[in-house]
């Protein structure tokens, strides 16, 4: 049975979106709901045809769910101190009328904005390849079209063997669907919102970390490298009444931004929930179970090496190979560098956490188990009660363990590669901590900046790759690897 609604250029591998608007995507999925139905699940109904006043951008949830704690590896799902309202973008004028009343629309240079009240648990559109919907209980769930002949679906395969999988996303069913797709589906946990409003204690850091360290390490216990860590693949299991990924703080208007689909009041994620928050890792797209080599050495070509948010710099200075395991904790480094290294006067123990996962000298650099390791034990287990309940932030400056607010100075802010992950340390956290120095990264070495350097053009990057092959045939260096497309 052919997939309906869909054009002859349909293909799920285009990125970033393989729709041409969220009306097509709307479209498409809505003519597989009564596929869904006869295999236990509720599709939700396209923003036009919930008789809301929505766009296509939105999805509204059909069947009635649970507002309370839902058993795992269901999220929590909670309505309470939310917003009844969103705004979304209408470009009909400056009123509009919805169930009979005139609504001011929000205009902007580009934009008009009204504002809709919508019930709870709202999807939004993203890549295509997802759509929310609810199994026969009620329970929120993604759906996901995936290639049946494809890496990720053996990936997912994978994963299914296993009993648990802890901090990644588990897989609940894969329905096939004809020779070439299948669908997959998995538990609806929530996009993490932006960090201030996230991570408001040491204890909220030390949490989110090692989650997301224990999930990478699951992964690559069983070979799989992740190949694309970003915040944006991975969620919390809070599902709060609207959709963080598509919505925008109303009182920075901010309808300029990369969706610019959106508007809303996002009230302080943590005010409401009252349990241990868990992060997952999802999005399966890039990655990849790496055979066990001959030799211990675990390889890709260094084009299989990409991320545009968190370059671990791996291969910035014209490598033919990579390790992808390595890289994926260098990625993840990065990110958390980006998050978190302006809170290591608070938490002294990221900063070395954070330099042996970004280290430049790889054969120093923690694989996932170490820095899991290291993290639960530092970060977590290490810490006291009082300092685990400790705020990040006073007057939104760090706040080093211990100092009063009225003697801590500012720290700069810079990027990853330059940022003084050991400044403004209490001087009891190198007392307690005396093996310090051999976790600071040394600095970059000349031939390694002068290599970046050359290879930050195309041409320079081609002339030094060429000179590591004939560098490789002789014994001096790696040269390329095979790889099973």
């Amino acid at each position: 049975m052919p997939l309906p609604n869909t054009r002859p250029d349909f293909d799920i591998d285009v990125r970033p979106h393989i729709f041409h608007s969220p009306a097509d995507w709307a479209l498409f999925w809505h003519g597989l709901a009564p596929w869904f139905e006869c295999r236990g699940y509720t599709l939700h109904t396209p923003g036009s045809k919930a008789s809301l006043g929505l766009s296509d951008r939105f999805t509204v949830p059909v069947r009635d769910t649970c507002h309370a704690r839902q058993q795992p590896p269901f999220a929590y799902t909670d309505i309470s101190a939310q917003p009844e309202f969103i705004y979304d973008s209408d470009p009909r004028g400056s009123t509009l009328k919805i169930s009979g009343q005139s609504r001011p629309v929000c205009r902007s240079r580009t934009k008009s904005f009204v504002p809709i009240r919508v019930p709870p648990f709202i999807a939004t559109s993203n890549t295509g390849r997802v759509y929310a919907a609810q199994d026969s209980l009620g329970r929120h769930v993604y759906l996901k079209i995936l290639r049946k002949d494809s890496e990720q679906l053996r990936v997912v395969e994978m994963l299914r063997q296993q009993k648990q999988t802890p901090g990644v996303l588990p897989i609940l069913d894969v329905l096939e669907y004809d020779e070439d797709y299948a669908f997959i589906a998995m538990p609806r946990w929530a996009d993490i919102p932006g960090p201030s409003h996230l991570l408001r204690s040491v204890r909220d850091v030390g949490e989110f970390v090692v989650d997301i360290l224990k999930g990478l390490d699951t992964l690559h216990s069983l070979r799989i490298a992740h190949r694309d860590m970003k915040i944006n693949n991975m969620v919390m299991n809070h599902l709060l009444s609207l959709p963080v990924r598509a919505l925008r703080p109303l009182q920075h208007l901010d309808v300029n931004s990369s969706s610019g689909s959106t508007l809303r009041l996002v009230t302080d994620s943590r005010d409401t929930i009252h349990h241990r928050l868990e992060f997952g890792i999802i999005d399966l797209d890039f990655a990849m179970i790496i055979p066990q080599s001959t030799n211990g050495k675990d390889r890709l070509p260094s084009t299989l090496a990409w991320m545009q948010e968190y370059s671990a710099l791996d291969v910035a200075q014209g490598e033919l190979v990579y390790d992808p395991f390595k890289y994926d904790v260098g990625v993840l480094g990065v990110m958390f560098c980006e998050m978190l290294q302006k809170f290591t006067p608070v938490i002294p123990n990221l900063a070395p956490l954070l330099d042996r996962m970004t280290t430049h000298e790889l054969t120093k650099r923690f694989t996932a188990r170490q820095a899991h390791v290291f993290a639960e034990k530092y970060l977590l287990q290490g810490l006291s009660e009082k300092q685990l309940q400790q705020s990040l932030t006073t007057s939104n400056r760090p706040l080093p363990l211990g100092n009063n607010p009225s003697d801590h100075t500012p720290l700069p802010t810079s990027p990853w590669t330059s940022y003084d992950r050991w400044a403004y340390l209490p001087l009891s956290f190198f007392l307690e901590f005396p093996q310090w120095s051999e976790y600071v990264t040394p600095r970059l070495p000349r031939w390694k900046a002068w290599l970046r350097q050359v290879c930050e053009t195309e041409e320079g990057r081609r002339r030094v790759k060429r000179i590591r092959k004939i560098l490789a045939v002789v014994g001096i260096g790696e040269g390329s690897v095979y790889h099973r497309s």
